[in-house]
């Protein structure tokens, strides 16, 4: 059994972080109008019922400790009673049956005091207690991580599913300008209805994949409202100008797994669980144990009963009681048998949890750093499509290519500005998770992403469309117009 010292004015990370919020909670009301990720996620720390439900169960668990001291600490208790009674005495004698009737108050008072000595049982149960505090923090230190996880997830997935309801109506808007075309060219005898059918097919498909993101953007911002208990406004953009590519430091994986081992919540958690596990078999392992109590009592009585009419009595005792079990039938090796069962099942339950962090370290390590190389990758891809789409409109015009390689190619950019977009919160997810595998995604982490953030202005209510989701719009007949301009300038 494990013994450590109590903390009595040590203030733990999750009070000083909650304390950090509170005094920052003024700053939030005064932000500007439009949400950002570090406003949404201070105030989904006084909002989330998630969270504050941890909140509250770690605020119980925590006072088992004063339980458990108090079951060291000398007990004090006070009794008395008062009453009036009557009673009546049948005697034989020489003279007959008499009958006398006695009416009398009594009253008796104790003051005792109990000290325990020895007990086993009770120490144990104050070591636990400490355990279970500690795993109550650990999991308070967790749900902190989680809810920063949670809204950051929500937070860059509405931006996601905002981007690609852009990408759409884009590409819906390129598709509308081809199908004009395509008609006027028709009219004019230089088209076919092919060129006008194939357009036409595209358009169709882009509006009904409209109508899936168009739900796909209405759930993760009920999702990100639901933490927030209230509607949103405006959201802050990611700007690819301010977005910070670089590799997780340190670089090498195994420092990360082991800084993980070492500080997660989760598995410092399961580590106070172990602890208190392997203090339930020293409380089982009690019942064989004696147990010694010093006792000081001091009573008052008078009249007592009716042989004691008018008598009182004041008695003071100072002595201990010594209790010893002999047998109990089994019971008491039966829950030593099941509290090693159920320590057994606390250290699998940490050894799979280990496993399973080290996992999720390397999954968000590699998302991380291969992120970057992503990223890159995207923004190449991007600027060979557009240089791709431009070259085909050229071909187009000399006759060399057809209405459907224009489309093709427009269906092309559309896909990777989708992925860049999607590379992008990829990565910056990959980086928040990283950090609350390692118990550091407090505050001041949240603000730095925050800082690859942009406020936008408002149009009617309505935020502008990030650039990286914004597809090129030339309409045929707007280039149709252009060339006429340079022919007859």
């Amino acid at each position: 059994m494990k013994y450590r010292p109590e903390k009595h004015t040590k203030i733990s990370a999750p009070r000083r972080t909650l304390a950090a919020f509170c005094a920052a909670l003024t700053t939030f009301a005064m932000s500007a109008s439009a949400d950002d990720l570090i406003s949404l996620y201070r105030e989904a720390v006084f909002s989330d019922a998630r969270f504050l439900a941890v909140q509250a169960d770690m605020a119980a668990q925590r006072e088992l400790l004063p339980q458990a001291r108090a079951q060291l600490l000398p007990n004090l208790s006070f009794s008395g009673t008062k009453s009036k009674n009557t009673t009546e005495q049948t005697s034989q004698s020489i003279f007959g049956q008499t009958t006398n009737e006695y009416n009398y108050d009594s009253h008796n008072y104790a003051l005792t005091l109990r000290q325990p000595l020895i007990r086993p049982y009770n120490i144990a149960a104050y070591a636990q207690a400490k355990a279970q505090v500690e795993s109550a923090d650990a999991a308070l230190e967790g749900a902190m991580q989680d809810i920063a996880v949670r809204v950051g997830s929500a937070y860059f997935d509405v931006l996601l599913a905002q981007s690609e309801v852009d990408v759409n109506k884009a590409q819906q808007e390129a598709y509308a300008a081809q199908l004009a075309y395509a008609d006027k060219a028709f009219e004019a005898g230089a088209g076919t209805r092919t060129d006008i059918d194939e357009a036409r097919s595209r358009l169709d498909l882009i509006k009904a994949q409209a109508l899936e993101l168009q739900y796909r953007l209405e759930y993760v911002q009920d999702t990100l409202k639901s933490l927030v208990n209230r509607p949103l406004t405006t959201l802050a953009l990611l700007d690819p100008e301010r977005l910070e590519l670089t590799h997780p430091t340190p670089l090498r994986l195994e420092e990360w797994i082991a800084e993980a081992e070492a500080v997660n919540p989760q598995l410092k958690a399961f580590r106070a669980n172990v602890e208190a596990a392997e203090s339930e078999i020293w409380k089982a392992r009690s019942g064989h144990l004696p147990t010694l109590d010093l006792i000081v009592q001091r009573s008052k009585s008078e009249s007592e009963n009716n042989n004691s009419i008018g008598s009182k009595y004041d008695t003071k005792m100072v002595g201990v009681q010594l209790n010893v079990p002999i047998f109990s039938g089994g019971y008491v090796n039966s829950t030593v048998r099941q509290a090693h069962a159920a320590l057994e099942k606390q250290r699998q339950q940490l050894e799979a949890t280990r496993r399973d962090i080290g996992l999720e370290v390397k999954k968000e390590f590699d998302a991380a750093t291969q992120g970057v190389q992503w990223v890159k990758a995207y923004e190449q891809a991007v600027q060979s499509t557009e240089q791709t789409l431009y070259s085909t409109r050229k071909g187009f015009q000399a006759g060399k290519r057809n209405s459907l390689d224009i489309l093709n190619a427009e269906q092309n950019l559309a896909a990777a500005r989708r992925d860049l977009n999607r590379g992008r919160y990829q990565y910056v997810m990959a980086r928040l998770k990283l950090l609350s595998l390692v118990g550091r995604l407090d505050d001041a982490e949240i603000s730095r992403f925050n800082s690859w953030l942009t406020q936008v202005g408002k149009n009617e209510g309505q935020a502008r469309r990030p650039d990286d989701a914004e597809i090129s719009r030339f309409s045929w007949l707007t280039q149709a117009e252009k060339r006429k301009d340079e022919e007859n300038p």
